[in-house]
């Protein structure tokens, strides 16, 4: 039919309006004077740029911060131009910028140590995300789902503002963020009703006109929030951090970000559970999620609470301070029989801008050593035992003992000790510091048929 008035439209010059939707337009909404980052408004946070520079807190009027010599007050940086020269009272000049991301992450108060911009930038180049621009109608509305992402570990918040900025451009304008909006705390946010029918008679008229429009505001806020295309799930077994982290968000670029994330407290094991039953009630028993990131302290023991949830081809990332613990993921998959397959294994720090590529697996030994052969005075000769990798091929030398003396247990080995876990950086020299992410994806193999 589409075809039809469009070669209607060509043949006889008529400008015929353009077919109806079955659904209405995803509404737009705008926020005046926001994206203006040239001036600095209240409620910004300046960099000072000095010998050390460091972030101003909060700008408000009547407040001021102090600096090496004297103090700037905030009255005569409100309305200024980013990088325009202030006069602190004693004379001296300083220079003020909006904060870029990288800059925010290092100088914004902390709870815990965050993951630096390089760490970040670089978990989420790995993660591929690519995000469409926002459609006319909700996700819903044309049988398209969202695109959503777990961070189990919301931390300082860093990751989380970095991943908001790889989705942004999926999700339309937001409505104003609301003054009262509070923390997730799994299903149960505390949401502000939007007609409050309890008034009391001793509540002023301004009183009820101001509670109306947060009520407004809030209602908007919730129905933007339930139309968007993408969107981040982050969760914390600690409200304080999590709370400190909506704060972070919240304080970049006037929240610029903070509408692509969702903020829940509690175990993320009960945050799944709580999904699913939610989803299944609605008829919608399918994964759900298309990345999963663990930045968590036994992140491999949510691994098998993740992968019923994980889309096929989902993306699972550990984030781990210590190459053995990897070794613990790959060893509980191979174990429980997870339907992933590794993608890769690398390093973070300083001086690694593109990650230093692991090689981490479970191996098969060619040579079954004596258990008593596990002693002090001959670990040389057993760590000339070598391996190969699981499917037979011939690998290279490597050691199939333990430094740390005999293994505990039976004296007969397990069948399991048959394997040896092979944790070795494939190229490059050692480099101290940073931390190790494994990255798996989903699979799903059809059953083959008889």
């Amino acid at each position: 039919m589409a075809r039809f008035l469009q070669s209607l439209r060509s043949v006889l010059g008529l400008r015929l309006p353009p077919p109806a939707s079955s659904s209405p337009p995803r509404p737009s909404f705008t926020r005046s004077g926001d994206c203006d980052y040239s001036i600095f408004r209240e409620g910004d946070r300046a960099i000072i740029h000095a010998k050390v520079p460091y972030l101003t807190k909060p700008l408000k009027h009547g407040e001021r911060t102090e600096v090496s010599r004297g103090v700037i007050h905030h009255d005569d940086i409100i309305g200024s131009r980013v990088w325009d020269p202030i006069k602190a009272h004693k004379g001296s000049l300083f220079r003020l910028s909006l904060p870029t991301l990288e800059e925010y992450v290092v100088y914004t108060p902390r709870l815990v140590t965050p993951i630096y911009g390089a760490d970040a930038n670089l978990i989420v180049s790995l993660l591929d995300i690519h995000v469409l621009p926002p459609p006319s109608l909700p996700p819903a509305s044309d049988g398209a789902t969202p695109l959503e992402i777990l961070e189990a570990g919301t931390g300082h918040g860093s990751l989380t503002l970095h991943l908001a900025r790889a989705i942004h451009a999926a999700n339309t304008q937001p409505p104003p963020i609301p003054k009262n909006s509070q923390v997730r705390i799994l299903a149960n946010r505390p949401v502000r009703p939007y007609a409050d029918a309890a008034e009391t008679t001793s509540a002023t008229a301004a009183a009820r006109q101001e509670e109306q429009a947060e009520n407004t505001e809030q209602k908007q806020w919730d129905e933007w929030r339930a139309q968007r295309s993408a969107v981040i799930h982050t969760v914390d077994v600690s409200s304080k951090f999590s709370t400190h982290a909506e704060k972070t968000v919240r304080g970049f670029r006037r929240g610029l970000y903070a509408g692509n994330v969702d903020f829940h407290v509690g175990p993320v094991e009960e945050w799944i559970a709580d999904q699913t039953r939610q989803r299944s009630s609605n008829n919608n028993k399918k994964a759900f999620l298309s990345y999963a990131i663990l930045d968590m302290p036994s992140a491999h023991q949510r691994i098998p609470h993740v992968a019923p949830v994980l889309k096929r081809d989902g993306v699972l990332v550990v984030f781990m301070p210590s190459i053995t613990q990897i070794g613990e993921c790959v060893q509980l998959i191979a174990r429980e029989k997870l339907p992933f397959v590794m993608d890769k294994v690398v390093e973070l720090g300083t001086g690694l801008s593109s990650g230093r590529m692991w090689d981490v697996r479970v191996a098969v030994k060619k040579s079954r050593a004596d258990p008593s052969s596990w002693v002090e005075s001959s670990r040389s000769e057993a760590a000339d035992s070598s391996v190969s990798e699981e499917d037979g091929s011939s690998g290279s030398s490597t050691s199939s003992t333990s430094s740390e003396g005999p293994p505990e247990g039976p004296s007969e080995p397990a069948a399991e000790d048959n394997n040896v876990l092979v944790c070795r950086p494939k190229v490059g020299l050692k480099i101290v510091g940073g931390g190790f992410i494994g990255i798996w994806r989903r699979i799903e193999d059809r059953p083959q048929l008889v």
